[in-house]
């Protein structure tokens, strides 16, 4: 009788806690954040930007059918969703994980020792994003192009292991023993050849230089990496200024928007190339300012042109890419960047006629404030240099400023952009 009454009371329990995860919501978007940021860890049942216990109850729900699968519910990576999943998600929720599992910037899954301690970015652009989180005493080893671009950033000491992402020294890595190897989207296709040379090394593909998924690669790596709260510092700031000349511009009709061109790879060979607004760094960061870029519905991230083309098109505005990095930047001065600028308007016969060139509306950017963190400061310079009536108050060289000393305790002179729009 007494194990009657068990079985009543357990199947009882079992009940009240089935109607209970009913209620849960279907769809994971539905309990998601409104924020397009994704946390691209297993064990994010919810998609969200946390794993909590909001991810185990609805692990819970899929299990008990009421809840949808989602891509990152699996915590264990098994391909079955069950109580392993929501001990695992318990588990990396207390910080007592000894491993979890990232979907990294191209869709593979990459599993991580726990904790992290030292890492090697293999992009110079990449090491700048993760000082900015203040690792620094976890990186132990660069690219060449982070020592010979950005010394201003320190780390002189540390050994280069690599060449912009390629050529990597798998002897000198092995050596150093890091937990992960971060590469850049650009090297996606080479990850699994990398992987295999660099055994017991998490090797993951990441686009923390790329407009276009920094905000959920930082996320993700802050997560890993045990800096939330840098990250949530560092995307507060890019935010705002994003919203801020989002708010500014918002009203704008299509005729109060000058056509610009966006030249990739200024002052160097003698070819044309434009950029397009389906380049993920440059283009996007181009986009969104108040413009119309001559290149929309061009095939490609940057496409080679005739200089006829361009002079066709008439752009109101035009804006030099200084991709190489050693000709502005750090310690150059006005006076550098107006030779800089003759010599990138050298050479081009028919373009004295174009109303950029003609109205005095041809800009320099150097690379460094379109990519990583300082994308917002290259996003406002274009959008300042179209429209200084509508941002009077703000001076995009302040910014920049701001961002070395907020997050890098930096004072550095020099010129990333020129001239600055009056």
């Amino acid at each position: 009788m007494n194990s009657m009454k068990t079985k009543a009371l357990a199947g009882s329990l079992f009940s009240l806690l089935l109607l209970t995860l009913l209620a849960l919501p279907a769809t994971a978007s539905d309990s998601a954040a409104e924020s397009d940021i994704l946390l691209s860890v297993l064990g994010n049942a919810n998609e969200d930007g946390a794993i909590d216990m909001k991810d185990v109850e609805y692990t819970e729900s899929i299990i008990l059918g009421s809840g949808n699968r989602t891509q990152f519910a699996d915590a264990t990576g098994d391909n079955s969703i069950d109580m392993l999943d929501v001990t695992k998600i318990e588990l990396i929720k207390l910080g007592k994980a000894k491993e979890l599992t990232l979907v990294d910037g191209v869709g593979r899954q990459v599993n991580v020792a726990l904790p992290v301690e030292n890492i090697i970015p293999t992009d110079y652009r990449t090491t700048e994003t993760l000082l900015a989180l203040g690792t620094g005493d976890m990186i132990v080893g660069v690219d060449r192009a982070f020592h010979e671009r950005m010394s201003e950033f320190g780390l002189t000491e540390l050994p280069e292991v690599a060449m912009h992402g390629q050529s990597v020294d798998y002897e000198m890595v092995l050596t150093l023993k890091p937990d992960i190897v971060l590469l850049p989207l650009w090297q996606a296709e080479n990850a699994d050849e990398i992987a295999k040379n660099l055994p017991d090394t998490s090797v993951v593909v990441m686009g923390l230089a790329s407009q276009k998924s920094i905000d959920s690669d930082l996320t993700t790596m802050g997560f890993v990496l045990g800096k939330e709260a840098e990250v949530n510092e560092l995307l507060s700031w890019m935010q705002g200024y994003e919203v801020l000349v989002e708010e500014r511009t918002k009203d704008l009709k299509a005729e109060d928007m000058p056509a610009f061109y966006y030249e990739y790879m200024s002052g160097g060979e003698e070819k044309w190339w434009v950029i397009t607004p389906d380049d993920p760094s440059a283009g996007q960061v181009a986009e969104g300012t108040g413009g119309l870029n001559i290149a929309t519905g061009l095939a490609g991230t940057s496409v080679e042109v005739d200089p006829e083309w361009v002079i066709e098109k008439n752009p109101d505005f035009m804006f030099a890419d200084l991709m190489k990095g050693f000709d502005s930047g750090p310690g150059k001065t006005k006076e550098d960047m107006e030779n800089l600028l003759g010599k990138v308007l050298s050479g081009r016969p028919g373009f004295e006629k174009v109303n950029a060139v003609k109205n005095n509306h041809v800009y320099l950017v150097d690379r460094d404030i379109i990519g990583g963190p300082r994308w917002v400061i290259g996003h406002i310079f274009f959008t300042k240099c179209m429209h200084p009536e509508l941002f009077e108050d703000i001076d995009p060289a302040e910014i920049h400023k701001e961002y070395l000393k907020k997050f890098h305790n930096l004072e550095v002179a020099g010129t990333w952009a020129y001239p600055l729009p009056e």
